[in-house]
């Protein structure tokens, strides 16, 4: 089957696979449409998860600033850890949960592209929703390494706000998108983007182009650039990587534990 066939008629975009192919198609190509599992080893993504298991429990039920009612949760989940009241506390900092006249936590927003051509579904899942002064303030909370100043800068970003832009709009509000690191190493959290009607067709024409170039692709060809390559979890199996090596595949027992069958 060629390879463009794997693509849907309407093409599905996540702040994940769009960051992909922007990064690289042929890492695009092994994830969204394929859907390998990664042949190399990749960074773990359990803190991060557990913390925004821990933000969203802990909205739901009180307040971030309540330090009891934290430490209740994070003891309920066994994570009253130093790291994790730290975490919390940095949060809780930048929290504008007290001047809200609305919040969500862990929220699907999605928006459809028809035209111009080609069709597309931008999806998301923002950790974090609140509403005041006249902005949707969308928190996007993160426990990894900062990757640049500005939030316009970030590729997911970008899908992040178009799927927003009609939720924010049909509600007279300002879109705001934060990125919010959550560690206290990290001195200060990237710019905000704060998106106006031109900022969203901008980037809503970006989208539309990049799933344009999905479809003109004909062997979804890797970068071989070796800053992007050394850290791709298809390195190892991918024909144009600049950082080659063995796969580390998981393991799959042959043992039925039953010598009957």
């Amino acid at each position: 089957m060629p390879a463009k066939r794997l693509l849907s008629d309407i093409v599905s975009l996540t702040p994940s696979n769009y960051d992909d192919f922007t990064r690289c198609p042929r890492l695009f190509y092994c994830n969204a449409l394929l859907g390998l599992p990664a042949s190399d080893p990749v960074a773990s993504t359990d803190q991060g998860l557990q913390m925004h298991d821990m933000l969203w429990k802990i909205h739901s039920d009180g307040s971030c600033a309540d330090e009891e009612h934290v430490a209740d949760v994070l003891d309920a989940h066994g994570l009253d850890t130093p790291s994790a009241r730290e975490m919390i506390t940095r949060h809780a900092d930048r929290c504008p949960s007290g001047a809200t006249d609305g919040a969500a936590h862990e929220y699907e927003v999605a928006r459809f592209h028809r035209q111009p051509p080609p069709m597309f579904m931008a999806t998301a899942r923002i950790d974090a929703i609140w509403v005041h002064d006249g902005i949707l303030d969308a928190r996007d909370y993160k426990t990894g390494r900062k990757f640049a100043d500005r939030v316009v800068d970030m590729t997911a970003a970008h899908v992040q706000a178009y799927a927003l832009a009609e939720h924010a709009r049909s509600r007279g509000l300002r879109l705001r998108l934060r990125y919010e690191y959550l560690q206290p190493e990290i001195d200060e959290d990237p710019e905000p983007w704060e998106l106006d009607d031109e900022g969203l067709e901008i980037v809503e024409e970006e989208l539309r182009a990049a799933v344009e170039r999905m479809w003109k692709q004909e062997d979804w060809r890797g970068v071989n650039d070796i800053e992007i390559c050394r850290t791709c979890r298809y390195r190892s199996i991918c024909r144009d990587s600049a950082a080659p090596g063995e796969p580390a595949w998981p393991v799959l027992s042959t043992d039925s534990g039953d010598s009957d069958h």
